[in-house]
């Protein structure tokens, strides 16, 4: 008590990057801390939403970390994987053990609320999760112990001060009742006692742990340090209000979309990752590109190049897939799909992949070369469904190796022509339905159903349709164009003859057809079929027309 009472009167202040903490030193008892249950390890599973616990809260203007679930077991479960995987693989662990706590870590005040429980004040490992589980392996305490069992003033908790003490001035001791001694403190232990920054706490303190363990970087995982990044450039953006914000929805939601914060939302797979492209991928010269940049500096001391933005962007896209190996090239292919100029920067704007298709053919025609925004937005919608569809299309050259062409090479092959941009649509279409990916039939329109008799696309064949694709819009003449529609309407009618065979074929246990006894009654049936029929009649009526003055025609262009 004599030792915080001195560390009161005298705080110290450290800056990390535009955060200002205000921390006392000194000897924190080891069951006072516990393993912090948001903690930068985690990073890439709660993007993921696997790690089975909420983040961090805070409370306007003070250093405090509220933590609610809805049980002290459920609590106990999500956290004892992790804990187990840090003990069984930090090689730090049996290292602290045998020497105890060698270098201080920072810890900051947490709230924990359960509702079979209550609210409990620790401290908690913003700085030492390895050295807090390792301790407390040493003690021979469970996580339940240090937030629930030991608590202050418990008979427990001074039972085991009391042997602490005993232990530590006696010359004869065991090898456990010494290991228990050297994991009983963490000394000179950074407790945080106020902060200044324009975060809330939460977020500041991850931002801290973010410093800490990437300037120099540490080996954390791939995920892991790409989420951290990618946090830090989203808060920065949002800071600096240079977060796209679409139609509909506010910038707290496309934040809380972006750092993996908030996945029960509204947005599409395909249309997170046009937000991630279009928010951490912007054109290196604009003020977004800068802003992504300064908090990656901030966080590691380099300033990233070109490709780690679109690195980053792809890791935010793809974090509805599980970490394993698949990731790895996922995300390279992605992030090289993502280099080509125009996708930097993409806006989202949530229009239907049809009325997109539209306008990105109407772009091509006007606009010649020049890739417009229905285009770029089409394309990147794409490129999610070709690298994490059924069937990755897309994949990362080998250089040297065969003649596998670099994503983005591809995707602007595609994009130059009607037919390439069809196809893009399609494969749009048949993502979002988990369909395996078509190759569109000649002269068809995209649509969202199954062709009968359609290939299923390869990256071979997606190659070649690119390659095809250089030869530009094709201009089909009026009538190839009408010969295309008549084709599909007639496909169509065959398909809506064979779904009403199908209704007559559905019988009772008799035997007897149920649409004879129960018959079915639909005006909207009835009014469509109707009009088609109208239609139909119209159409033949032309044609007899047509029929009568092609002689007429005929003997006209002869007589000339």
């Amino acid at each position: 008590m004599q030792q915080l009472r001195g560390a009161l009167r005298s705080p110290k202040i450290q800056r990390f990057g535009t955060e200002e903490f205000t921390y006392i030193e000194f000897d924190a008892l080891a069951w006072r801390i516990v393993p912090a249950p948001d903690n930068i390890r985690f990073e890439g599973e709660h993007a993921r939403g696997t790690v089975g616990m909420p983040r961090f809260g805070a409370v306007d203007g003070q250093p405090l970390l509220p933590f609610e679930m809805d049980s002290a077991q459920a609590m106990i479960d999500a956290m004892g994987p992790r804990i187990d995987d840090m003990a069984e693989n930090n090689p730090h662990v049996p290292s602290i053990q045998e020497r105890g706590i060698e270098t201080p870590g920072w810890l900051s005040f947490l709230r924990l609320t359960t509702n079979d429980v209550g609210p409990v004040i620790r401290l908690e490992s913003t700085d030492g999760f390895g050295r807090t589980v390792a301790v407390h392996k040493g003690l021979g305490i469970t996580f339940k112990d240090a937030v629930w069992n030991l608590r202050p003033g418990s008979r427990r908790a001074a039972s085991l001060h009391r042997d602490l003490v005993e232990w530590a001035n006696s010359d004869i001791v065991t090898d456990e009742q010494a290991c228990k001694v050297r994991c009983s403190i963490m000394p000179n232990a950074r407790v945080i006692i106020g902060y200044s920054s324009a975060r809330r706490f939460d977020r500041a303190r991850r931002r801290l742990v973010a410093h800490l363990h990437m300037s120099p970087p540490m080996n954390f995982s791939t995920a892991t340090t790409l989420n951290a990044k990618a946090n830090a450039a989203v808060d920065n953006l949002y800071e600096r209000a240079l977060l796209p914000v679409p139609d509909g929805m506010t910038v707290d939601e496309v934040r809380d979309i972006l750092d993996g914060s908030n996945r029960d939302h509204e947005l599409l797979d395909d249309e997170v990752a046009v937000l991630a492209c279009g928010a951490l991928n912007p054109h290196p010269n604009k003020r977004e590109a800068r802003a992504v940049n300064e908090a990656i500096a901030d966080l590691t001391g380099t300033k990233p190049k070109l490709e780690e933005r679109t690195q980053l962007a792809a890791e935010v896209a793809l974090r509805g897939f599980p970490n394993d190996k698949r990731l790895t090239a996922l995300r390279a292919a992605l992030e090289r799909s993502w280099r080509w100029a125009p996708l930097r920067g993409v806006p989202l704007t949530r229009q239907q992949p049809l009325d997109l298709l539209s306008e990105a053919i109407r772009e091509v025609v006007q606009a010649g070369n020049d890739t417009g925004r229905a285009t770029a937005e089409l394309v990147t919608l794409a490129s999610y469904h070709l690298v994490g569809g059924r069937t990755q299309l897309l994949t990362r050259s080998e250089y040297g190796r065969g003649n596998n062409t670099e994503p983005q090479q591809i995707l602007k092959r595609l994009a130059k022509s009607d037919g390439g941009l069809r196809q893009l649509c399609q494969i749009i279409l048949d993502g979002r339905a988990d369909r395996a990916p078509q190759e569109l039939p000649d002269a068809s329109e995209p649509r969202d159903r199954r062709f009968p008799g359609a290939d299923i696309l390869t990256p071979v064949r997606l190659r070649e349709l690119a390659e095809l694709s250089e030869e530009g819009i094709s201009h089909d003449a009026p009538e190839d164009l009408f010969a295309a529609a008549i084709g599909n309407f007639e496909d169509m009618l065959d398909e809506a003859h064979d779904a009403a065979q199908d209704v007559a074929k559905v019988t009772d246990h008799a035997g007897v057809p149920l649409v004879d006894t129960r018959g079915f009654e639909s005006r909207l049936v009835k009014d469509t079929l109707d009009a088609i029929v109208e239609l139909v009649g119209d159409w033949r009526s032309a044609r007899r027309r047509a029929a009568r003055m092609r002689p007429d025609l005929d003997g006209s262009e002869a007589g000339r």
